[in-house]
């Protein structure tokens, strides 16, 4: 299996993927930056609940009117005056009130003063609001009554018929009792009760203003009365009459005992007095709450949407959305980073928004007396909730405590930009740092790449010198190696040179020796000699004789070497050369058999024909030398795409396995060991490469497909027509 090759750009490219650590590090490192922003936000809060908590310590007349000093508190009984958004239409609609689900109270039979027959058939209850607006306190009942009885126009018995009472504490403590009777709907004045039971002697009360309407279940009482007029304490008590006729009191459900002071319930009117207090810390961009001891808010002042912890001071210069940079960080990196980044809500529910009562562990905890901070989510799980709340001391005792809330809104967007410039900035380094990394390992991958193709170029497939090797005049490591490569290629040349002469050189002084060898031998064999004197000469000359062709082999192949430089070529037609060369063949070797296959139509190649007669000369040799006389030695010419084939074949041994390849270079050869008294250097074919090369063709050597011997197929190009 061959192994899958990385380069150098690659692994450059996969190094420098580790800079991507840096934004996860940063990404950390922003990360606990935004949990210390959060502790220091806690603790600034904690810091807005205790200045406030200051100015409310020993505040005694503050909480008197809320009823803090009460042990305890009914919701049914004692009321809470909602603050109202916008001023009431005393129409009796009830539409623009605006209320929330748990806001009106169901005043049902749990609430039930009086009932003459329990088994009523028309029972009485009413839901009940209380609200204040710009100094009137506002309260409407919606009473289910199937049954109403208004009062007669003539009657002066005001209690004859439904009506309401109204008990209260004045500012100054007394207790006052106020009438609602009508006899029909429509607008109504309250009327103060006295001793008296004759309605024409009740003294009108004008500031008391009302709608009394007329419903599909019953009806509804909508009124109004001055803040100025209220103290602390306050009660409703609904009487029904069931019958027109008898007149009577059927049912009495009031939200508290009317008749007396002592047990009429409280009303919490929220204190202006501690309003406009918070009001002066709205400055904090918090949500602040006064929550009495009871869990019933006194007071508020801020909006949590608005409350994100953040001051709004001058922003960074951001990039011009026309710049380059700042398209792409608008088209590119900012959808990019709001896959990855928690973007603070725009909107999100607050369950606590109109809350009267906060009745969660936190702020028990708080009323305990206990300094406490907390965080939790919002409804909806969007935004986070930070919380503090500081107690509000009386001497020893807790009135209340100070809530104060902001989201983390703003240190999310906080850390959503520092984390966007920090990216921005990374992207902006790993970036630069992967191109110049690349550009820098691209200049060393070519460096590299020309001194392989050089040291390719500078030696061929035999081992010698084809070209000169340039060095690099750098001064660092490759430049080093250029120049030993240089150095190396050089060296090899001269001694390369130095082989490619010594055969001239070993042929041209061993002649010499040889000839006086020769010459001495022959004349010793003219001598009388016995018989064994006479074997001893007569293997000597054939040692002589040998050694002579191993000669004259090696300057054959070194003429053939330098004269390929010199010759030139023509134009011959490679069928008639071919032709008169197995005729040639045939008339010489005649105890062989050789047939010609050949096309009909010429095949024109560019080339010496003495060096293609010389290359036949020598695949014929070597396919005569594995041949027996009675087996046919095959030439075959033909053409395939632009060059001409030839193929002799002959039947013999088998080549053996990975020597076809080695056939073709110099000094090899696989004759058997019974050819000892032939010459064989292994040049023939060698020879026969160089012809071939010298007329751009190539040659190979081969088993034949039907494994009964050995074919040599030479291709040579053909000239175009």
């Amino acid at each position: 299996m061959k192994k899958r090759r990385i380069g150098l750009r690659a692994k450059i490219i996969l190094l420098s993927s580790s800079l991507l650590i840096l934004p996860w590090l940063g990404y950390q490192y922003v990360w606990e930056m935004e949990n210390f922003l959060r502790q220091g936000q806690e603790q600034s809060l904690i810091g807005t609940t205790r200045a406030l908590a200051s100015v409310l310590h020993e505040r005694t007349e503050l909480f008197n009117e809320q009823a803090s000093f009460l042990d305890d508190v009914d919701s049914g009984k004692d009321l809470y005056a909602y603050d109202l958004k916008q001023a009431i239409n005393l129409d009796g609609l009830l539409s623009d009130w605006h209320r929330s689900a748990y806001q009106d109270v169901f005043y049902g039979q749990d609430y039930v003063r009086f009932q003459s027959d329990k088994n009523s058939p028309n029972p009485i209850s009413f839901n009940h609001m209380v609200g204040k607006y710009n100094g009137y306190l506002y309260a409407y009942l919606q009473v289910n009554d199937k049954s109403p009885v208004f009062r007669e126009s003539d009657s002066s018995i005001p209690e004859q018929n439904d009506h309401l009472i109204i008990a209260l504490s004045t500012p100054q403590g007394f207790f006052q009792r106020y009438l609602i009777a009508v006899d029909k709907e429509g607008w109504f004045n309250a009327y103060l009760m006295s001793d008296s039971d004759n309605i024409n002697q009740l003294q009108r009360e004008k500031r008391i203003q009302g709608f009394w309407k007329l419903t599909a279940t019953g009806y509804t009482i909508e009124f109004r009365l001055p803040l100025t007029m209220l103290g602390n304490k306050l009660g409703f008590s609904l009487h029904s009459v069931s019958d027109p006729k008898t007149r009577r009191v059927d049912n009495i459900i009031a939200t508290s005992n009317t008749l007396n002071l002592a047990q009429l319930g409280t009303v919490l009117v929220p204190s202006p007095e501690i309003e406009h207090i918070v009001q002066g810390m709205s400055h904090s961009k918090s949500r602040i709450w006064v929550v009495d001891r009871h869990q019933r808010v006194i007071a508020k002042s801020g909006n949590i949407h608005q409350a994100d912890g953040v001051w709004t001071g001058t922003q960074d210069q951001e990039n011009p959305p026309d710049s380059l940079w700042g398209k792409l960080q608008t088209q590119l990196l900012a959808p990019l980073y709001d896959l990855v980044l928690s973007q603070p809500p725009a909107e999100f529910i607050d369950e606590l928004q109109d809350a009267t009562r906060l009745n969660s562990s936190f702020i028990k905890r708080a009323l305990e007396g206990q300094l406490q901070s907390s965080w939790r989510f919002s409804k909806d799980n969007k935004a986070i909730i930070l919380s503090a709340a500081h107690p509000i001391m009386l001497g020893p005792q807790v009135m209340g405590i100070v809530v104060a809330e902001e989201t983390t809104n703003g240190i999310r967007m906080l850390r959503n930009k520092a984390l966007e410039k920090l990216f921005n900035v990374l992207i902006s380094i790993i970036f630069v740092a992967t191109l110049l990394l690349f550009i820098f390992t691209s200049n060393i991958a070519r460096r590299i790449r020309k001194l392989r193709d050089q040291a390719n170029k500078a030696i061929d497939d035999q081992g010698r010198i084809s070209a000169s090797f340039i060095p690099s005049s750098s001064s660092d490591e490759i430049g080093d190696l250029s120049r030993s490569l240089s150095d190396m290629v050089t060296r090899l040349g001269q001694y390369h040179h130095y082989l490619e002469q010594l055969s001239s050189r070993l042929s041209h002084e061993l002649r010499t020796p040889v000839a006086v060898v020769r010459s001495s031998l022959e004349n010793l064999s003219l001598l009388p000699q016995n018989d064994d004197n006479k074997k001893y000469i007569e293997r000597s000359l054939q040692g002589i004789n040998r050694l002579n062709r191993i000669l004259t082999s090696m300057s054959e192949a070194t003429r053939i070497e330098q004269s390929l430089q010199d010759n030139e070529k023509q134009t011959i037609i490679l069928n008639d050369l071919l032709s008169s060369c197995v005729q040639g063949y045939q008339m010489t070797y005649s105890n062989f058999d050789f047939q010609l296959t050949s096309l009909s139509r010429p095949l024109t190649v560019d080339a010496d024909p003495d060096l293609i007669v010389q290359l036949l000369d020598k695949l014929i040799a070597n396919a005569m030398e594995f041949s027996a006389p009675q087996d046919a030695i095959e030439i075959t010419l033909t053409a395939q795409a632009d060059f001409a084939l030839l193929v002799v074949s002959n039947v013999g041994p088998l080549l053996p396995e990975n020597m076809a390849d080695q056939l073709l270079n110099s000094m090899v050869s696989v004759r058997s060991g019974n050819t000892q008294d032939k010459v064989h250097l292994g040049l023939g074919l060698f020879i026969a490469k160089m012809i071939c090369e010298f007329h751009l063709g190539d040659i190979k050597i081969h088993n034949r497909r039907d494994h009964l011997g050995v074919e040599g197929m030479v291709r040579l190009p053909l000239i175009k027509s």
